[in-house]
């Protein structure tokens, strides 16, 4: 009768934080905490992770001797039977084949000899655990405020004249359109401080009498009040300019103020598909969004440190309402619209 060496291997594991196999290598358990996946809302229980270790070579006892007990066979002979299972491991191994351990995972061999254990996930050694199972609870769902809105999306998808691309299609003409606008309104704000000084400088040099507007200026000996024996003060002091070098003048310029509201303060309304406690799993899903097409961000942060991910921000309610039909009738059912 053949003994199975690996059926004690995953028995150990239950008891066990690292069980060696002499001459290959060793296993040692993790404990990994429970887990939530708040974007497919799933709830995993807590893990004991295995890691394969090829330095752990030393024979311990542990596994000779716990076959020798349930066995009732010598020591010796439970040395033999591990050997013979190595012998069998190492011919697949050098064979490029993909060494399978039942109930544990499989180990595959590079061709830098380095070898690359992956552990079978439908196997839990932690014995806290026991009975424990992957859960998948559905998105809490919001009454009240939740059916009226319920009833508003049925409208704009059961609509009979409406068009899924035509909210869409407005809001990309309405942002051509304003590109040029706001470009005009930039440059005339921007420059209006060159367009005034020039108006000044060419008004004090045409009417000599009138009260100079620009107080920090580099005057030239030669621009000075004629006196009264002079003739006409303004021919003189147009030769003057002529021969005098230029004036330069000092202009003090304002830096421009630039809004550093955020969106949530100019929108006050938004499509949220997500809210995570952690920066990199919005991050992800704002990518994730983008690739299929939307124009997704990070709209806030929550005060309990929330990252709300959202796929769209409005000024009409109906527009937000209109746009939050089209996208929880594709694969984001559970997205909400939040009111600042």
């Amino acid at each position: 009768m053949k003994i199975n060496v690996v059926k004690y291997i995953s028995e150990l594991l239950y008891r066990h934080d690292c069980v060696i196999i002499p001459g290959f290598g060793g296993f040692i358990g993790n404990y990994s905490p429970a887990m939530i996946n708040p974007v497919y809302h799933t709830f995993y229980p807590p893990f004991k992770s295995l890691l394969f270790n090829i330095h752990l070579k030393q024979n311990d006892g542990l596994l000779a001797s716990c076959i020798s007990q349930a066995e009732q066979i010598p020591y010796e002979h439970a040395m033999d039977l591990i050997r013979m299972m190595l012998e069998e491991w190492n011919r697949e191994l050098e064979n490029g084949q993909e060494l399978v351990i039942e109930k544990i995972g499989k180990i595959v061999k590079e061709t830098d000899d380095i070898l690359q254990f992956e552990q079978d996930p439908s196997f839990n050694y932690l014995p806290e655990a026991f009975g424990l199972t992957t859960l998948v609870s559905p998105a809490i769902r919001r009454p009240g405020m939740q059916d009226k809105l319920e009833k508003k999306l049925d409208r704009y998808i059961h609509a009979p004249s409406g068009k899924p691309g035509k909210l869409t299609r407005t809001l990309k003409w309405a942002a051509v359109m304003a590109l040029p606008v706001g470009l005009a309104v930039y440059l005339s704000i921007t420059n209006i401080d060159q367009i005034r000084s020039f108006h000044e400088n060419y008004t004090s040099f045409l009417f000599s009498n009138s009260t100079p507007v620009l107080k920090k200026t580099v005057e030239s000996p030669k621009i000075l009040l004629p006196s009264k024996k002079s003739g006409n003060p303004v021919q003189k002091m147009a030769v003057a300019v002529q021969s005098s070098p230029a004036v330069p003048v000092i202009q003090v310029v304002k830096p421009e103020a630039r809004e550093t509201a955020d969106l949530s303060a100019k929108k006050p309304y938004a499509i949220i598909v997500g809210a995570f406690r952690f920066r990199e799993n919005a991050d992800n899903m704002v990518a994730k969004l983008k690739q299929e097409g939307y124009d997704a961000g990070i709209f806030d942060t929550t005060t309990t440190g929330l990252f709300r991910v959202s796929v769209g921000t409005f000024d009409s309610r109906d527009d937000a309402i209109g746009q939050l039909a089209m996208i929880r009738s594709g694969n984001y059912s559970s997205a909400w619209l939040l009111s600042k």
